[in-house]
């Protein structure tokens, strides 16, 4: 009997224990699957606003170039302008000392930047009414007085990238290919040995196919030559035929005897 009520005890507890196991089983998968669908939720939700974030991101760069886009910087301009409009007359002479023409209506907006120094003449932005007026101003800016210098107004973050890509663009120079910035990207054009021998070409062809058009301009004719000369001597009549006509008139005229 004794024996008997064991087995079914020992039963019972195998039995409560594989239930246990089932029930803790479930629960645990259960938990499992609302943790996986929160989670994949919230990684949805995140993906959605890094997309977001990155967009507002570029949006902002974006604006922060285009209104830097007409501006230039320039440093070493003494700082003895006592209101804005001397410091426009200030730049204008500075940029006409190096040939490139500039009417004070070119500069839409002048300021200099930081705190004022005893010491030290701030750098000055200068806004101008169109790119194309910045590029030539660039274009001339080796030809500015000894002391004065301009630059791009560019953002740190991508003064900060033109630094760090500044050896390489060194490096780059050194081997003779072509690299520069544009922005805050740095653009790398490499001479290779068939460009090179394409240039040699072109140069060698160039000057035989200028002489070629100089003599097939030499031995051109005029299409239709006596259409000219009728046309000619339709707008220039000879006058004598005009004298020569009256006279003729007045002798017919003459009473005859």
């Amino acid at each position: 009997m004794e024996k008997s009520i064991e087995m079914l005890w020992s039963k019972l507890d195998d039995r409560l224990k594989e239930q246990t196991a089932t029930i803790t089983t479930a629960v645990t998968q259960n938990i499992m699957e609302a943790i996986d669908e929160k989670l994949k939720n919230l990684s949805e939700e995140n993906t959605i606003l890094k997309t977001k974030i990155s967009t507002l991101e570029q949006k902002l760069a974006n604006n922060e170039r285009e209104k830097r886009k007409q501006n230039l910087v320039f440093f070493g301009v003494q700082e003895q302008e006592k209101s804005e409009l001397e410091l426009v007359d200030y730049i204008k002479e500075i940029v006409i000392e190096t040939g490139t023409q500039l009417e004070s209506h070119e500069i839409t907006k002048v300021h200099r930047v930081g705190q004022r120094s005893s010491n030290k003449n701030r750098p000055v932005i200068v806004t101008l009414g169109s790119v194309w007026k910045k590029h030539i101003i660039m274009r001339n800016k080796a030809r500015l007085a000894p002391g004065i210098n301009v630059k791009e107004d560019l953002p740190k973050e991508v003064i900060e990238k033109r630094k760090q890509l500044q050896p390489q663009l060194e490096e780059e120079r050194k081997k003779g290919n072509w690299a520069y910035f544009k922005y805050d990207k740095l653009i790398i054009k490499k001479y290779t040995d068939s460009t090179r021998d394409k240039r040699k070409r072109e140069e060698s062809i160039s000057p035989n196919a200028v002489n070629q058009k100089k003599t097939l301009s030499k031995n051109k004719s005029p299409t239709n030559p006596s259409t000219k000369t009728v046309v000619k001597e339709i707008v220039k009549p000879n006058i004598l035929n005009y004298i020569e006509r009256g006279r003729a008139l007045s002798l017919s005229e003459l009473p005859k005897n």
